[in-house]
């Protein structure tokens, strides 16, 4: 059985105004049942696509969750990241500033080998672009993931269990 796409926001899929869309994308991998009514239990909670804007003025938005299962102990995020019109000289995508905080405490670091592909790296935006990539994050058995954060100056979040 193959889930059916995440439908994206209009800001999601275009630039409007000064804008520009920048992403780090995660597709939604083909899963076995079991997996799929995971996914859906755990994508009911927040509703996707789920757009934050940073300290710095950047937009962040969760498309999809694939959560981890038995059989794949990955958490894996599509996650689009666009700068504004005024993002500062120096600005980049750095994956190494996403965690996965853990329902009972503790936190995960991105881990670029379990990401799907095409994987977010470090990579420079200038303003008004765009990139897109997967987050990835090994979840050791018998832990339970709580939310997807990205800090830089301050702390922005996606809860997801």
């Amino acid at each position: 059985m193959q889930p059916r796409p995440t439908s994206r926001s209009t800001l999601a899929t275009s630039c409007i105004g000064v804008l520009a869309c920048a992403a780090a994308a995660i597709a939604v991998p083909l899963v076995p049942p079991a997996s799929a009514a995971a996914q859906r239990q755990a994508t009911s909670k927040l509703k996707l696509p789920a757009e934050r804007t940073s300290a710095t003025g950047n937009f962040f938005t969760l498309e999809a969750y694939v959560p981890p299962s038995a059989s794949k102990p990955v958490a894996n995020f599509e996650m689009k990241v666009c700068t504004s019109a005024h993002t500062p000289a120096g600005t980049a995508i750095e994956p190494a500033f996403f965690t996965l905080s853990l329902t009972k405490g503790g936190s995960l670091a991105e881990s670029v080998g379990v990401a799907k592909s095409p994987a977010i790296v470090l990579k420079p935006l200038k303003p008004l672009q765009c990139d897109t990539g997967w987050l990835g994050f090994s979840v050791p058995k018998g832990k339970t993931v709580s939310k997807l954060e990205y800090d830089y100056k301050s702390t922005i979040s996606w809860t997801v269990g």
